[in-house]
């Protein structure tokens, strides 16, 4: 498909220039973070002489400081960032705000990295050989912990939906799929951003779909915004969620495992001085598995943008909601294959146009056959 017959050449011109920019800062943030721990685990030995607290308290101290160092590294490149978002009016954030906005992450950040080293820390020095299996299957369980307790957090802040026309028709939607104990709420960002999204978190009961007030804000039709809620609401009746925490095992078991290797030449992730090669090598190999992580996602925002399109049965509301991924949030219609493979979690958004043309096709094709039955 030709992104000219969806696009303007200027629209194609901004969306790549802001996307090219947006690489390369992604890419400079990802080299900061190998310099920085780089430079720690070369100095792990010295580093862990000045902690005086024992094997698994002077590695928590030191992966606290590797976090906060990670954090003042990366600040520059967030800058940059937030400079590139405002100038194309996709980020409306003070520097200032983004700049405390920092605090909490920090606060939270450094509150895991002491809670995962001081647990692996210790079941490594237990079990020096078969820490890994234990610690995998535990960090999914966690993982799941998160997603609930992340799910009645959100709403916080949010309301219901009030659209007096898209809330029927959305109530509708949640009945044909299946859903209809699925919350919907809506958060109110367009102070913060202009970019149009929605998104899906919750197991179970827990499950609830927060649309950003953007989109009743950009001009996208109702039926456009009956489409990004199918989508989301697909996302609940395929359990994308559940089977998201599976495949996180999956590659969590091999992944904890090549660390153990890693550490193990070491002496040991129980040991203090190896705590920064066990960060580098987490890193790294978070950063190769990537890929293989994207596939999945891709896979499962391709089967809800099917759903949506079987639950609305409206192909034209789907392709308004995708161009304007590329109109209001900038995103490259067709971006470079490494980008794809490396970067990007979401179909790109010819595919996805390409999807409503294959629904309509495969949707003709059955009306055909039944006209030709009766």
């Amino acid at each position: 498909m030709d992104a000219s017959a969806y696009f303007s050449p200027s629209q194609l011109h901004q969306a790549a220039r802001y996307s090219s920019v947006g690489r390369l800062l992604f890419l400079l943030g990802v080299g900061v973070q190998l310099a920085v721990l780089g430079l720690l685990a070369g100095f792990g030995r010295r580093i862990a002489r000045g902690f005086a607290l024992g094997e698994v308290g002077a590695g928590v101290m030191i992966g606290v400081a590797a976090s906060l160092f990670l954090t003042l590294a990366t600040l520059p490149v967030g800058l940059l960032d937030l400079w590139w978002n405002r100038r194309y009016g996709i980020s409306k954030q003070h520097y200032w705000s983004f700049v405390l906005g920092q605090w909490g992450g920090i606060l939270a950040r450094t509150a895991t990295v002491a809670i995962v080293l001081a647990v692996v820390m210790s079941l490594a020095r237990r079990f020096p050989r078969s820490w890994w299996a234990i610690v995998a299957p535990l960090f999914v369980a966690i993982g799941a912990v998160f997603v609930v307790v992340g799910s009645l957090l959100a709403p916080i802040g949010t309301h219901r939906l009030r659209d007096p026309q898209v809330a029927p028709a959305i109530e509708r939607l949640k009945q044909r799929q299946g859903v209809l104990h699925t919350k919907i709420r809506v958060d109110d960002v367009n102070d913060e951003t202009r970019a149009v999204n929605a998104e899906t978190i919750g197991l179970g009961p827990t499950t609830v779909v927060i649309l950003w007030d953007t989109l009743f804000k950009s001009h996208l039709s109702n039926r456009a915004i009956e489409f990004v809620t199918a989508h989301e609401l697909g996302h609940a009746a395929r359990r994308h969620i559940w089977k998201g925490l599976g495949w996180g095992f999956l590659f969590t078991l091999p992944l904890t495992f090549l660390l153990a290797e890693a550490t193990r030449r070491r002496g040991g992730l129980h040991r203090a001085e190896v705590v920064p090669l066990g960060l580098l090598v987490a890193f790294v190999l978070s950063l190769l598995a990537t890929p293989l992580e994207n596939v999945v996602s891709r896979r499962y925002e391709s089967e809800a943008d099917w759903m949506a399109l079987q639950a609305t049965r409206d192909p034209a509301a789907g392709r308004e909601a995708f161009r304007s991924f590329t109109r209001i949030d900038l995103a490259q219609p067709n971006p470079p294959a490494w980008s794809y493979v490396v970067l990007d979690n979401h179909p790109t958004v010819m595919q996805r146009l390409a999807m409503t043309q294959a629904w309509r096709a495969s949707s003709g094709t059955r009306a055909g056959r039944s006209r030709a039955g009766s």
